[in-house]
């Protein structure tokens, strides 16, 4: 049945129950239509909304991956601060809303490229505005994470790395 058919149909349906309903029968049944639509619409956005999110939690994980094949391949040198600012990257995409040195330390010590003295170089991201320091005291434990500019930062270096071979190339952000 193509649309015009239901919709016409529907005029057709709904003109003879007008006839045979009193006007409380037919507020009763405007309610149910009204209803009806509201719940198709939630239920379309809904699926819209988890959709999106599905495709997101998509690009998360290619970027994800595309940070720990950068820090795998042995080819591509990197400065102690594009490392920390790598791995910085990756625990915000995994969710972590704060992380420590310890965590960060663990992630590059996996690929071997954990720097000399990772809280140095925190930091320094932080003078540069590229990390938010969160700490309870002046010996108190620290944590950290990456700023929008420290985001912007790790995404434009992810992106030059992606088109230049960058075979034996040490580039610094320090």
């Amino acid at each position: 049945m193509t649309e015009r058919d239901v919709m016409q149909n529907l005029a057709e349906t709904t003109a003879e129950m007008s006839e045979k309903m009193s006007i409380e029968q037919m507020r009763l049944f405007q309610v149910y239509v009204t209803k009806t639509l509201e719940a198709k619409e939630a239920e379309e956005a809904f699926r819209a909304a988890a959709d999106l999110e599905g495709r997101s939690d998509q690009r998360v994980a290619e970027r994800i991956r595309g940070i720990r094949a950068v820090l795998e391949d042995k080819r591509v040198r990197l400065s102690g601060t594009e490392s920390v600012l790598l791995a910085g990257q990756v625990k915000a995409l995994e969710g972590e809303d704060y992380t420590d040195t310890k965590r960060i330390n663990i992630l590059l010590t996996m690929y071997d490229r954990k720097p000399s003295n990772t809280t140095k170089i925190v930091d320094t991201l932080e003078k540069k505005q590229l990390m938010e320091i969160q700490s309870d005291g002046l010996h108190a434990h620290k944590t950290f994470r990456l700023t929008s500019l420290g985001e912007a930062q790790a995404e434009g270096l992810m992106s030059r790395l992606e088109r230049e071979d960058c075979g034996d190339r040490l580039a610094v952000v320090d």
